[in-house]
């Protein structure tokens, strides 16, 4: 009779993270003229394609190779009626169901964006209405 090896794993594996410099360090280690990048990413306990993901990304230029995702939070408030703005400055409401975003600023301007609205254009639309 054979017996096989069961292993138990208890409890889950953190996601690690590594800064800025270990990544660079790790991309200039693996990437070196006869070095091998399986070995270092073995070696270091890493899958291969994150040190090409890396490194792409160095070269294209990143700051800072799989940079934190800025996170802005403002305060919004769920309206149970529609805001008191001219019924002559407002765009005629979308079809209910489109995923439109409404935002009223306190100067009485009103933005309506869907989902592809660009992140960039949309944060230079709200600064020039906020200086208003």
């Amino acid at each position: 009779m054979t017996y096989q090896r069961v292993e138990v794993i208890t409890g889950s594996e953190k996601r690690r993270v590594y800064s800025a410099a270990d990544k660079a360090g790790l991309v200039a280690e693996a990437f070196r003229p006869g070095v091998v990048a399986s070995e270092v990413a073995r070696r270091h306990g890493l899958n291969v394609s994150l040190l090409y993901r890396w490194r792409r990304q160095i070269e294209e230029g990143q700051a800072s190779p799989s940079p934190e995702p800025a996170v802005n939070f403002v305060p919004v408030r769920i309206a149970d009626a529609p805001p008191s703005i001219p019924n002559d400055k407002m765009a005629p409401l979308p079809p209910a169901g489109t995923g439109i975003i409404e935002i009223v600023l306190p100067s009485g301007h009103c933005l309506r964006v869907d989902r592809h609205v660009d992140a960039g254009a949309l944060r230079r639309v709200l600064a020039v209405l906020e200086r208003r």
